[in-house]
């Protein structure tokens, strides 16, 4: 019994869809899932280690202008003059020969035009190779006597490369009294330039520039660091010359164990030195780490409310066709009076809607049958009669036509048979296009009833038509409005005989237009402009029923051809107005033509 249910189950449309649902859903959603993780990971990682290879980049390039900066700084020397002597090693020269007491005075200037060329600048120290020295600082310190300025060290590197610029490393201000400040110092020789080009160089004095430590803070402060990152700039020596690690400036740099650190570094070209950065790995990816657990939690998440949607959709696919089953199986044995209860609004809902209309239908087919076959009976009748009824008209028609002629009232006999051929013409269904022809000769029986009703001494219509003309198609019925609107508002308000004349001419080859003219009494420009926009359509319908009859024409000849054709209407007041109706070319069978023209 277990293995039944279970093979029924395995068989059942709601495994099979939940199977196929979890398979078609489920697989791609892990192979997706991974290959995005595996991409996205990658792709952070090398994103964090290029963002950290930028930030040393920028540093480096940062450090090499600083340093550049503060070589120009010191070349300044070469460049500074001075009143009555030139450059500054002229100036320092004759005066220290004649013993003048303004040298104190130049290089003080000197010092001070050094010292505000950059806000880094703590102190601008000159020497002269007698051992005067020449300070100024931004606090008005002095120099402290009890240490030795320069140091020998100093100096002893000075001589080695006179010509050079002298690097040292961030240490204590000590020279000067009351400074707890740690600085750089950059130095360089003021060599005597005038004397020949091989000869030794003559050491006229020495500046030193003391750089406060900011230099570099305004460098590496803009990288962005975790707590456990470190940035060290390092000499050729090997000796930290900046560190976000104060306590290792001026020490070896030593290289950080690379399972823990991300090691990169940048050789600075003009001086050598090195921009080095050991990130921590484990804080360099922590972020990436949180983002991928974050998408592992969502993805099993998904695939929960995957699994559980498809077995919650199966089952509520699969109940209402299984009690469709059932129904149906009974309907096969014979009961007829059964009903599918409707759960949904869904194509569930819809399928078993139309199982009960089905099985209604079915209880009913006889019965439909036979009144089909009653109503198609009662179709035929009514067809009949409404066959007899225009026929019937036009008899009666033709009885008094021909009673008044027996009594010698010919006008009334024309009337009725002008009469009966228009109602023949409008009656006659099954033709929405007829001839220009057939549409001339029904406004020569309207016509003919108008110069009746008002007399010859009122209207007169003229045709101009060319025979080539007369088989071409054109909507049944749409002259005799213009026609009409012409005699009523056009010549009947007017004094006098007033006249009508329909002309075609060809506009393209394959455009012909009708013009409708009339010498009455015109329309006025507001007038005309109202009747234009109704034609096209830019009034609401209401205000559009006094047009009605010109209104349907042209709605009818757009339906039929398309928006390039319909009505044009142009008036002078006193003058008369023109209607043009514009309509595709279309010719007629000749035959067709000419038996329209024996009725």
């Amino acid at each position: 019994m277990a293995s039944t249910k279970l093979f029924r189950l395995k068989n059942s449309i709601f495994a099979k869809f939940t199977f196929s649902f979890i398979t078609v859903g489920l697989i791609p959603l892990l192979i997706i899932s991974y290959m995005s993780l595996t991409t996205f990971s990658g792709y952070m990682e090398r994103y964090a280690v290029s963002n950290f290879e930028q930030m040393l980049l920028f540093a480096n390039k940062n450090v090499e202008d600083m340093h550049t900066r503060y070589n120009n700084i010191s070349k300044g020397m070469y460049t500074y003059a001075v009143d009555g002597y030139g450059p500054l090693g002229e100036a320092i020269m004759v005066q220290s020969r004649m013993e003048d007491r303004r040298l104190r005075n130049t290089l003080s200037d000197f010092v001070l035009s050094i010292l505000y060329s950059d806000p880094y600048l703590n102190n601008v120290l000159f020497v002269l190779p007698n051992g005067q020295v020449q300070m100024l600082n931004r606090e008005s310190r002095t120099l402290d006597t009890q240490y030795m300025f320069p140091p020998e060290a100093w100096q002893a590197r000075l001589s080695d490369n006179p010509k050079g610029l002298l690097f040292i490393p961030t240490h204590p201000e000590r020279y000067i009294i009351g400074s707890s400040r740690n600085v750089m110092t950059f130095g360089r020789n003021l060599l005597d330039v005038t004397g020949p080009v091989n000869a030794q160089a003559h050491v006229l004095g020495t500046m030193y520039m003391d750089v406060n430590s900011g230099a570099f803070d305004e460098v590496f402060n803009r990288m962005v660091l975790g707590a456990k990152d470190e940035i060290y700039v390092v000499n050729n020596e090997g000796i930290c010359l900046y560190s976000n690690q104060p306590d290792k400036i001026g020490s070896h740099y030593i290289a950080k164990d690379s399972n823990g650190y991300l090691h990169l570094q940048r050789e600075i070209a003009s001086t050598g030195w090195l921009v080095v950065g050991d990130f921590y790995k484990q804080e360099m990816f922590l972020a990436v780490e949180r983002i991928i657990r974050s998408i592992t939690i969502v993805i099993c998440i998904c695939m929960i409310s995957l699994i559980a949607v498809a077995i919650w959709f199966s089952n509520r696919f699969s109940i209402p066709i299984r009690m469709l089953t059932r129904q149906m199986a009974k309907m096969e044995s014979g009961n007829m009076d059964i009903q599918v209860t409707v759960l949904s609004n869904d194509e569930m809902g819809l399928l078993a809607r139309g199982f009960n209309k089905m099985v209604i239908r079915l209880r009913s087919f006889i019965d439909e049958v036979y009144v089909a076959q009653i109503k198609q009976k009662q179709a035929e009748l009514n067809a009949l009669k409404s066959q007899i009824r225009p026929h019937y008209l036009y008899n009666t028609l033709e009885v008094i036509r021909m009673s008044a002629v027996a009594n010698d009232d010919n006008e009334v006999g024309d009337m009725i048979h002008s009469l009966s051929n228009q109602l023949k013409y409008v009656l006659n269904s099954g033709e929405e296009s007829v001839t220009v022809l057939d549409e001339k000769t029904n406004i020569e029986q309207y016509f003919r009833l108008m110069v009746m009703r008002y007399g010859e001494h009122k209207l007169e219509i003229e045709f101009r038509i060319d025979p080539d003309y007369l088989n071409c198609s054109m909507p049944k019925l749409s002259l005799q409005p213009i026609v009409e609107n012409a005699v009523y508002h056009g010549i009947m308000p007017k004094a006098g005989k007033g006249k009508i004349r329909i002309s075609v001419e060809l506009v393209a080859k394959d455009k012909i237009a009708i013009i409708v003219d009339d010498d009455g009494v015109g329309i006025a420009e507001d007038r005309l402009l109202s009747i234009r926009q109704k034609l096209a359509g830019q009034v609401d319908q209401e205000q559009a029923a006094t047009s009605i009859g010109m209104k349907n024409v042209h709605d009818r000849i757009v339906a039929l051809y398309g928006d390039e054709y319909g009505l044009e209407m142009n008036s002078k007041p006193s003058i008369g107005t023109s209607v043009r109706m514009t309509i595709p070319l279309i010719r007629e069978l000749n035959s067709l033509a000419e038996s329209r023209n024996s009725r």
